[in-house]
This record gives structure tokens, C-alpha cells and sequence, in this order.
């Protein structure tokens, strides 16, 4: 169980995911798409592997490579010299400007048919290229096997990173409950009722061992708010906790992305089902002492 990471763009797109939650009212109107419809009704499945932020960084990734697509300004490439245009026409469109999602494709080695490829089959040529031949090309993207792979990896690499980060996942957390508190239940087609408390809320499912162990090592074993040792090597009386950090009372998710490690203090005392809190403190690789 491994990720062969390239990290292409990969810290980029990172930047965004954490800026889109920290400036969600900024882009409400582009997230409306990622739970409108009753979308929402497919995050109550509780503990998904593929999970609900997983979806979420999807949807920002696909809207980074629309947007990128959007952006590609043609005329710009067919502005070149007299001699790009020779070298063009003597040896092809490989010679030519490659569109964002080409280079995406070349830096994680996966194989697809290129823009100049589609406009060959087209009978054009990249000099005479528009934007409704990007945009057509993009559509082909969109549902080819290439670009199911380059996702795959993509999110992949993404949530490996993110998934360290407590107080992004915090953010993201509180963000998915504000979706879920104003949500009229009645309304979703194809929901499980049982999974829901007569209030609306999730009801408690006990995390799947693959959720703990993903969440244990990730805290490495220690209760993020007081750092108390819950390995069971140093202290065998103090017991791991599986902390929602939104929790279930305010909306909050049965999802791997919602989960910390607390001792039972901290978890039934100073939280229980209260405001949502995490903290910053991470174990250093080495000490620099």
C-alpha cells in the first residue's frame, strides 16, 4: 500500500483546497456544485474509503484543470515567428504549444491521446485550432480512461498531504456540517433514515479498523490536545479515543477525514460534544537541540 508520488502541481493545488475553506464565502457560488441537487445525501455512507474529502478535493481539481483549460489563449501560440511556423508545418504538431492537461499527463507517464492527435482526426492542424477544439478536446478528457488515472493520482497525492493537516480538515469538517445543518432531509431521494437521529444528525458508527489505524499513526499515538502517550507502551491505563472533530451533535461527518486521536479526558470531559477544536502541535522528525 503505496503511493508512487511525482508531486506535480500537487503543493499548488494543496494551496488551493486550503484556500477555498478558508475563503469559502469567496466561492460560494462555484461550491454550490459540489452539493447542490441533494448531493449531500451521498456523504451520510458512513466511512468510506473514498472518502468525502476525497470527493471534495476532486471536485477542486477538476474545476483547477477547467479553469486551466479556459485560460489556454491559442492566439498567443499562433502569434510565432516565421520560423516556429516552419518548424510546425515541417515537423508536426508535436512541435507545437501543449495544453495544461498534456503536461499533466506527460509528468505521471500516462498515456492519452494528445491535442494534436484529436485535431488530426479532426483533418486540422494546430495552426488552425480554436477555442471550441480545446473545449471539445477537454470534453473527450473528461471521460477517458487517462483521465481517470491522472485523478486517481492526483487526489491520491493531495490527501496523503492534507490528511496531516488537522486544522485544514477542521475546516473542512465545519464546512460539510454548515451544508448538512440547513439540509431538508425530507427531500434526498435514496436515503438511509436509519443512519440519521430524529434531529437529522449521523448517528455514531464506530470507526473501521483501517479509519483507526489511519488516524492512530497519523497522531503518532498520542492525544492531540494534552499529548498524552495512548500507545499502551509508557501508560497502559490511558485508553485511544476516535474523536469526531466536528462532532455528530453540530453535523458533523462519520468520515476518516473527521476523526482525531484524544485520551478519555480530553474526549469526554473537556470536548465531549462541544465546539470543534484540534490543535496545531505536531511530533518533530528530530529534535534540532
Amino acid at each position: 500500500m503505496h503511493i508512487e508520488a511525482k508531486f506535480y502541481e500537487t503543493y499548488y493545488l494543496c494551496s488551493i483546497v486550503d484556500g477555498i475553506l478558508k475563503n469559502r464565502f469567496e466561492h460560494i457560488v462555484a461550491l454550490e456544485a459540489f452539493h447542490c441537487d441533494g448531493q449531500w445525501a451521498g456523504w451520510f455512507a458512513p466511512y468510506k474509503k473514498y472518502s468525502v474529502f476525497h470527493q471534495f478535493i476532486e471536485f477542486v481539481v477538476r474545476n483547477v484543470h477547467s479553469e486551466q483549460a479556459e485560460e489556454v489563449e491559442l492566439p498567443s501560440c499562433h502569434s510565432m515567428t516565421d520560423l516556429g511556423r516552419k518548424i510546425v508545418t515541417k515537423f508536426g504538431d508535436s512541435y507545437a504549444c501543449k495544453l495544461p492537461i498534456e503536461n499533466s499527463f506527460d509528468r505521471h507517464g500516462i498515456d492519452y491521446q494528445s491535442f494534436s492527435d484529436h485535431l488530426a482526426d479532426l483533418g486540422k492542424s494546430y495552426l488552425d485550432a480554436d477555442d471550441n477544439d480545446v473545449y471539445d478536446f477537454m470534453n473527450e478528457i473528461w471521460l477517458s480512461e487517462s483521465y481517470e488515472k491522472l485523478m486517481d493520482q492526483t487526489v491520491g497525492e493531495i490527501f496523503h498531504v492534507l490528511f496531516q493537516n488537522r486544522q485544514l480538515l477542521l475546516d473542512f469538517n465545519d464546512y460539510m456540517s454548515s451544508i448538512l445543518s440547513v439540509a431538508t432531509v425530507e427531500d434526498a431521494e435514496d436515503l438511509d433514515h436509519t443512519l440519521l437521529s430524529p434531529r437529522g444528525t449521523l448517528l455514531r458508527v464506530r470507526p473501521p479498523k483501517w479509519a483507526q489505524r489511519a488516524v492512530f499513526y497519523r497522531d503518532r499515538g498520542r492525544c492531540v490536545l494534552c499529548d498524552s502517550d495512548l500507545s499502551g507502551l509508557a501508560n497502559i491505563e490511558n485508553v485511544e479515543n476516535y474523536d469526531h472533530i466536528v462532532s455528530l451533535a453540530q453535523f458533523g461527518l462519520n468520515d476518516v477525514s473527521n476523526l482525531q486521536l484524544l485520551c478519555v479526558h480530553c474526549n469526554q470531559i473537556e470536548k465531549k460534544d462541544g465546539a470543534a477544536i484540534t490543535s496545531g502541535r505536531y511530533q518533530s522528525w528530530y529534535s534540532t537541540d
